[in-house]
């Protein structure tokens, strides 16, 4: 089907220029890349080859998505028939391959409906609108992608929120990035073309203005994240049934220390072994690490203690807890630190039984059920399954009197 609509278009399209030949000169879009045909004896018109297509229908990501952008930005987003319009959703599908045949016709090459380098760099020169960055659902990072030129930046906007932390990574494309307030404010640029951070220090829109010395496209990583995350990489970190992942419930006390430390730095209270504590048998160790800290007071919005226990014999990793005291703060990426299954604090009740089945809770005020064998969850209370919220995700037992 799409040989034949093709097909079609190129001899309509020669039909066209055939008789504009003939007589008045046609109407095209106003493009920067130049356009050259060679006329044949008869009004005849060679169309323009293409050079190796850049991007290709059934593909997905961020340059489709900048494709999809300028298509609509320069007035192609309905290519045919009535009621078919591009989506800017990264997904090239045949309504964006029509658009592209268009426009390639407009400017008298093969329609093939995949763009070359040419035919993207000319729909990026054609497009005046800023774009908007958007991150996906519990996301932090994602992927913008274009093409720039001297003279004509590519500018995206984006809400940026006091304290907020931008990191900014060009992964293809020699190319300068720099952050601007609305309010004119030059926050960062990576003159040097390297991977940097700005620090958002007023809330209020910001422009992430690309450009570079010569035309060329681009993908770049953009990150976001709470400055006051301590860990924004858990690694191989999981929360499991049977520890972390990198330590077991079980093993060796300084060794458990040592590889969580690894990960985590330093933690940010050690009470020590402690015993006689009232509703504990033996002595214990408490161990917490401040994963996301709180602008004030010490309601952090995500916690990891660990907790060791001497009941007579060797010492042990016997617990741990990773929990929120205030989950309207929670950062994204401190949901990083999750189950196999990307279950952790912040994570609904409706998500949690999608995987895990129905919550038995055997303390409703607290929310408290167990789940994946040994673990323990702890919702908070709300009308719905959506609505509520995983403050507590643990497993073991230390000896306590608490959830274990």
């Amino acid at each position: 089907m799409r040989h034949r609509r093709i097909v079609g278009l190129v001899a309509g399209l020669v039909l066209l220029i055939s008789a504009c030949t003939a007589g008045a000169a046609p109407t095209t879009t106003t493009t920067t890349t130049p356009v050259t045909t060679t006329t044949q004896p008869g009004g005849r018109v060679i169309l323009i080859v293409n050079g190796p297509a850049v991007i290709h229908e059934g593909d997905k990501g961020p340059f489709v998505e900048a494709l999809q952008f300028y298509l609509v930005c320069t007035g192609h987003g309905q290519p045919s028939s009535e009621g078919s319009q591009v989506t800017v959703d990264g997904s090239f599908g045949p309504i964006t391959a029509d658009a592209v045949a268009y426009y390639q016709a407009e400017l008298r090459r093969i329609p093939t409906g995949d763009p070359d380098e040419e035919t993207f760099a000319s729909l990026a020169r054609d497009c005046r609108d800023d774009r908007t960055i958007t991150f996906p659902e519990n996301a932090t990072t994602t992927d913008i992608a274009g093409n720039t030129a001297p003279g004509d930046e590519e500018v995206f906007v984006i809400d940026g929120r006091d304290g907020q932390v931008l990191g900014l990574q060009a992964i293809e494309g020699l190319v300068v990035i720099s952050v601007v307030g609305v309010d004119g404010t030059v926050l960062e640029s990576n003159n040097a073309a390297g991977p940097f951070e700005a620090e958002i220090t007023k809330a209020q829109k910001y422009r992430v203005q690309i450009s570079a010395a010569a035309e060329t496209s681009f993908r770049i990583t953009v990150t976001t994240r709470s400055p006051n995350i301590v860990a924004s990489e858990f690694g191989p970190m999981k929360l499991a049934p049977a520890g972390l992942s990198i330590a077991d419930i079980g093993d060796n006390v300084e060794n458990t220390i040592a590889v969580i430390t690894l990960v985590l730095d330093l933690p940010f209270v050690d009470t020590g072994w402690q015993s006689g504590v009232p509703g504990c048998s033996g002595s214990n160790r408490h161990l917490t690490w401040i994963i996301q800290k709180a602008d004030s007071g010490e309601s952090h919005p995500a916690v990891l203690q660990v907790d060791f226990a001497d009941l007579g014999g060797t010492p042990f990793f016997a617990q741990y807890a990773y929990r929120s005291f205030d989950l309207t703060q929670l950062d994204p990426i401190a949901q990083g630190l999750a189950t196999a299954e990307g279950f952790t604090i912040g994570s609904s009740l409706e998500t949690f039984e999608d995987e895990y089945g129905d919550a038995d809770f055997f303390d409703e005020l607290r929310g408290l059920t167990d789940f994946n064998e040994r673990m323990l969850a702890g919702f908070e209370l709300g009308e719905t399954a959506a609505e509520r919220r995983a403050w507590y995700v643990g497993a073991g037992d230390d000896g306590c009197e608490d959830f274990g």
